[in-house]
């Protein structure tokens, strides 16, 4: 199951007090010019009696039409009885009246924030401007710029409410999915731990706060913060799918897969726990694993076009060609812009042998998804394949893609791999080092990379830092987790399955 933001937003209500200290203070102001005396109705609004409330006001009203004070006490009592668009009418009709009232305007920006209503920045802002250092406005805003995706300037309102934010659950959690957006993993750690102890039952903010300490490096905190929820009587089954994903991090292969199994018997249609079961297989050459996982998957969710997809590829690893191409077809039809289709149906044919109609299927896929650095590698993989000479039409094209690839996602070690390999075949030594160098950055155990290093330097006549690339090498090759398979050149789960 997929979460928005992992964030389960509420409302954000502001403080009445506050409202109320205002407005009577307003009062006394008015007082002088106006002979209508809201100090009954105030005490009546304070202990809660909100009926009583709206028969002072109607009679006052009667008497006073243009008393903006009556509007927003009216507005106040229609608010606290969950009267929603009539409040918010109570409000406009006090600003109209006196648009700087300040209790109006809280009223209303509270009333359009709590229903969703565009106008409430707007207020919020106007509020702001009169009361800069106001914590429950930059609450407020913070919380829509965290719904608007506008993180930097959520967070800065969120420093400027800290004091807010520590009652405030949902700005809590709303602080938190920004800072780790913005790659802030420690400050996301201190705002879910917040979270975490002001709402212990969560299972929400303790999934966000394991996720937050393993994107630190902290995989260890991870796992101890979901223990209670994949211990309890009824585990979480997200928890559960984010703590395999820790274990397998670990080399805790075993685990991983204990922890899958006990999700689906939790949840049977648990999409994720699906896609990291079939990640697994794939990653450790046990494709017959994952399809079977699958088959059972898609008995549970025979319309999920995504277990289409990855049982597809796993078939492609067993040759089972015609029913793969049977489920990327499925996968197409129920889902036509599901990514890395066209990628998948290239692979098919590329397992196939048949290279003309592999490229031409990479081709189409490149052309579809410009922005996908997997199809633009696997284009470049394949027509490195076809070993086309330096200089020509076809080698211009894979060089071309190669750099696409790195260009699109910097991380994808296996299209630095070949474009090293392509810049050795096109005598670009010092390029081929760096690339190689940056892959090595990015995993210390790439073999490709170490060896194209190696053939490097050696043109490059730097003999001093070979002996000890060598012998790396030699101790990649002896130990099994250096091995890389060809097959792994891409990951399975081309849609992050823990991503939130």
């Amino acid at each position: 199951m997929q979460r928005s933001d992992v964030l389960r937003s509420v409302c954000v209500v502001a403080q009445r007090g506050l409202l109320l200290v205002l407005l009577g203070a307003a009062g006394l102001a008015c007082g002088q010019q106006q002979r209508v005396d809201v100090g009954p109705i105030l005490s009546q609004l304070q202990a809660g009696d909100y009926k009583q409330v709206l028969q002072l006001c109607k009679a006052a009203l009667a008497k006073s039409p243009a008393d903006y004070r009556l509007w927003t006490l009216q507005g106040m009592a229609l608010g606290s009885m969950n009267e929603m668009p009539l409040a918010l009418a109570s409000y406009q009709h006090a600003l109209r009246l006196s648009p700087e009232y300040l209790p109006a305007l809280e009223g209303a920006a509270q009333t359009e924030f709590q229903t969703g209503r565009p106008g409430a920045r707007a207020l919020l802002e106007k509020i702001l401007m009169r009361r800069p250092q106001d914590q429950t406005t930059h609450t407020l805003l913070g919380v829509l710029d965290a719904r608007a995706g506008k993180c930097e300037s959520a967070v800065g309102h969120f420093e400027n409410a800290s004091a807010a934010l520590a009652h405030d659950p949902a700005a809590l959690a709303a602080e938190g999915v920004c800072l780790a957006r913005l790659n802030r993993d420690e400050d996301a750690i201190n705002a879910f731990a917040e979270l975490v102890a002001a709402v212990p039952a969560s299972q929400t903010a303790r999934y966000n706060l394991a996720l937050a300490q393993w994107s630190a490096h902290r995989a260890d905190d991870a796992l101890t913060t979901l223990k209670p929820a994949i211990e309890s009587d009824r585990p979480d089954a997200d928890a559960l799918t984010l703590a395999a994903e820790i274990a397998e991090s670990q080399d805790d292969t075993t685990h991983a897969v204990e922890l899958l199994r006990k999700t689906l018997e939790v949840d049977p249609k648990h999409i994720d726990a699906y896609m990291a079961f079939a990640a697994l297989s794939y990653d450790h050459a046990s494709p017959q694993v994952g399809v079977d996982m699958l088959d059972f998957g898609l008995h549970q969710l025979p319309r999920e076009p995504r277990l289409y997809l990855v049982r597809g590829i796993l078939l492609t690893q067993v040759g089972e060609f015609g029913r793969a191409a049977d489920d990327f077809a499925e996968a197409s039809r129920l889902d036509p812009h599901l990514q890395f289709l066209a990628v998948a149906e290239g692979l098919v044919e590329s397992q196939q042998h048949h290279s003309a109609e592999a490229i031409a299927q990479f081709r189409a896929a490149v052309k579809a998804h410009p922005n996908e650095a997997m199809a633009h590698y696997l284009l470049a993989e394949a027509l490195n394949g076809e070993g086309k000479q330096p200089g020509t039409q076809e080698y211009k094209e894979e060089l071309a893609a190669a750099m696409s690839a790195v260009r699109l996602d910097p991380n994808l070690i296996a299209a630095r791999d070949l474009l090293a390999s392509t810049y050795l075949e096109n005598g670009r030594i010092a390029d081929a080092i760096e690339q190689s160098r940056i892959a090595l950055k990015q995993d210390p155990n790439d073999q490709q990379a170490v060896y194209h290093l190696i053939v490097a330097l050696r043109k490059t006549g730097d003999k001093e830092q070979i002996a000890p690339l060598l012998k790396r090498l030699m101790e990649l090759r002896a130990d099994p987790k250096g091995r890389q398979d060809h097959a792994k050149r891409f990951r399975l789960n081309v849609e992050q399955p823990i991503a939130k």
